[in-house]
């Protein structure tokens, strides 16, 4: 057989999956099974989510699984969505988890989506050395240093949860199947973080009133934070009608709440300039008001 080995110029691990499947097999239980079925919600409680999902007792998902950024329950009782088992928990209810994409079925599948760079879904299903095993229609390695988790902790409530991934090495020969879940949060997470300022921004104007926190501090100005993902810049020239500020440390401090003035909302370049000394006074016009009067009243 001809072999289509094929692997990107991403990271790989040294050791081939194939070789660390095989000491995990020999050392570890085999890892609970289950495909993605289809599964309604039939029930919702103040900790857990109650699922049909055609086997002859309901199962389980944690509301905590199922809240958006806001902290609000994304599903209500007969919603439909494709689920995975993960376990049982200390009661022996099932529990499942929700499937967040396609799964491949195929080598055919699995080679498309590692030569186009897709996103595709997975279950990791138990730790080994170096990293997990994880579910993608096969047997696939998910490296520890790519799993996105940063403590031991946050390594171990992996197991059993549905992920979103991308293939970075492919052996069809040797079964080989690298996975890489940290990119994929990390441009989730700039796409949300865009999504958040965009949505913001589209609602701010030149001349509007706003409150943030001093985030902080360069040589050319402060940023401020608005709200969680929209930040805006107070240049040093904006923040004082009497003087010259050669640093916003001689007028402002880190974590310092204030209001501002926005000045200019770009769009396209992702940038929101605020004033500071637009929310004061402009004491060169209070002098002028006051030599108008008094000139009116016969002043000199």
């Amino acid at each position: 057989m001809q072999n289509d080995s094929r692997e990107p110029p991403e990271e790989a691990p040294d050791a081939s999956f194939a070789d660390i499947l095989k000491e995990f097999e020999a050392a570890e239980r085999r890892a609970p099974s289950g495909g993605p079925r289809r599964g309604t919600v039939v029930g919702i409680s103040g900790d857990y989510v109650l699922i049909d999902y055609g086997s002859k007792a309901e199962g389980i998902i944690p509301s905590a699984d199922l809240l958006d950024r806001d902290g609000k329950l994304t599903v209500k009782r007969g919603d439909t969505f494709d689920v995975a088992v993960t376990g049982r928990n200390n009661e022996g209810m099932v529990t499942l988890s929700r499937v967040a994409g396609r799964r491949p079925q195929d080598w055919d599948t699995l080679t498309r989506a590692f030569q186009n760079k897709e996103i595709i879904a997975g279950r990791i299903t138990a730790t080994v050395k170096g990293g997990f095993t994880v579910d993608v229609g096969t047997r696939a390695f998910l490296p520890a240093s790519r799993s996105g988790a940063r403590t031991p902790a946050e390594m171990e409530q992996l197991v059993g949860q549905e992920i979103r991934c991308r293939i970075i090495k492919l052996d069809i020969n040797d079964e080989d199947v690298v996975v890489d879940r940290r990119s994929v949060l990390e441009e989730e997470a700039r796409q949300m973080r865009q999504s958040t300022w965009e949505e913001a921004a589209s609602r701010l104007n030149a001349g509007d009133r706003v409150t943030g926190v001093v985030t902080r501090l360069a040589d050319f100005g402060a940023f401020v934070e608005l709200q969680p993902g929209v930040e805006g810049l107070i240049h040093v020239s904006e923040m004082s009608w009497t003087k010259r500020v050669k640093h916003p440390s001689e007028v402002l401090k880190e974590g310092e709440r204030l209001e501002a003035v926005v000045l200019k909302v770009d769009l396209a370049a992702s940038r929101l300039s605020l004033g500071l000394r637009q929310v004061l006074a402009n004491p060169d016009y209070k002098t002028c008001q006051v030599w108008r009067v008094c000139r009116g009243r016969g002043g000199n």
